[in-house]
């Protein structure tokens, strides 16, 4: 199930954040972004497009997926980057990092034809 609302996706983004150790700025310059935005959007006070979660997700090592996840798995976001981290070659990392977002995409479009 997806969150239907920006303050879910943003404790998420923040949960995900815990488990990597990484600070609200940190995540804010990687992703090209002030401080005060990075805050607004945990906060769940400013909208985010699908390339902002995607980058978010890509910098965490978490997916698009969990991220939109309204009930999380904290074990599942435990051991998400750890199995990222095995992969050592970036192109491979790419490549799965894109067949992840095909599989966020393809559950998004079976959430639309379930409505």
């Amino acid at each position: 199930m997806y969150a239907v609302n920006f303050k879910q996706v943003g404790e998420n983004i923040s949960q995900a954040m815990k488990i990597k150790g990484m600070t609200q700025k940190q995540l804010a310059d990687q992703l090209g972004v002030s401080k005060q935005v990075m805050s607004k959007i945990i906060n769940g006070k400013k909208a985010i497009n699908v390339e902002e979660l995607s980058k978010i997700a890509f910098i965490l090592g978490s997916s698009t997926d969990m991220l939109l996840s309204y009930k999380n798995n904290s074990q599942e976001y435990k051991y998400a980057p750890m199995y990222m981290g095995i992969i050592n070659d970036e192109k491979a990392r790419k490549n799965v990092e894109l067949l992840r977002e095909a599989i966020d995409q393809i559950h998004l479009l079976e959430d639309l034809i379930d409505e």
